[in-house]
């Protein structure tokens, strides 16, 4: 109910009486909420349209670019790769030749030789981000190929590596080449998350009925927030000034030929944690 009451006057402005009225503004005021209810759903429905049609541009922009992405792969890659061997042939043999030369002009070579692998993944990146080979799995220690892995990697001085791998880890049924690569990424990911340095920790630990064994990858960089992380495994998405955004598509495809499983955890300003469950190999019954 509304109440409005107004002051009656005589001639000379003395007031005389009051007149109240009364209105039942029930029905309008059910008629505004709705109006309001219904202005309110639309403009988060037309938001949510509006967010669906930006994800669905972005994606088939996505689309586009992989689709041009994998017609030139193959033959650009194997085009690059070529070329690429021959420079690393010849800096091995500079460096062999020259191993009594001046400092400065042996650091200019390990940058050339360090430069060379990193294309050199670039382009396999490239490759297994289009298609990626079956893999053949056979019996693999992690603790020896992960020992592998980090001497392939460039770590610089101010990158501490800390290893825990426990020598009860049962063996793992993958193909070492591709797993390999799978924690070359990840390693090297992890060194480049952390510019001014700090620890990187692998760590191992058996899962449940000792049917799988998750290798865990930890910096202590600087994090990703919520809405990379969610776009992390996209291809074409990075979080870097320096990459492609297929090195973590190329995890993910390995892991999952691998009848693996690859998961992450990050904080923005602490640091990410990449998980990677790989199926333990066991003896058939014969």
């Amino acid at each position: 109910m509304r109440l409005s009451v107004s002051l009656i006057s005589d001639a000379q402005g003395n007031p005389i009486y009051f007149v109240a009225q009364t209105e039942d503004i029930t029905e309008r005021k059910r008629v505004e909420e709705e109006f309001q209810r219904l202005n309110q759903a639309l403009e988060i429905k037309v938001t949510e349209r509006t967010k669906a049609l930006l994800e669905a541009q972005e994606e088939l922009v996505r689309k586009e670019k992989l689709s041009m992405l994998g017609q030139v792969a193959g033959s650009v890659g194997h085009e690059l790769r070529n070329p690429l061997g021959v420079m690393s042939n010849a800096v091995y043999f500079l460096q062999m030749v020259l191993s009594d030369a001046d400092e400065t002009v042996l650091e200019y070579l390990e940058i050339i030789k360090n430069e060379i692998a990193a294309a050199d993944r670039i382009v396999g990146d490239l490759l297994d981000s289009v298609r990626t080979k079956p893999p053949q799995r056979d019996i693999v220690y992690i603790a020896p190929l992960l020992e592998q892995t980090l001497r392939k990697c460039t770590i610089p001085p101010s990158v501490t590596i800390k290893l825990d791998l426990p020598e009860s880890l049962p063996p793992l049924f993958v193909d070492a080449i591709q797993i390999q690569q799978v924690f070359r990424n990840l390693i090297s990911n992890g060194i480049e998350a952390m510019p001014e340095g700090g620890s990187l920790e692998i760590w191992a630990q058996v899962g449940k009925k000792a049917e799988t064994v998750t290798i865990n990858v930890r910096d202590h960089g600087i994090g990703m927030s919520q809405e990379q992380l969610g776009r992390l495994f996209q291809p074409l998405f990075t979080t870097k000034a320096r990459g492609i955004g297929l090195g973590l598509v190329v995890v993910r495809n390995l892991t999952q030929a691998n009848e693996g499983c690859v998961h992450v955890k990050s904080e923005w300003g602490v640091g990410s944690t990449f998980a990677v469950t790989l199926p333990v190999y066991h003896v058939m019954a014969g």
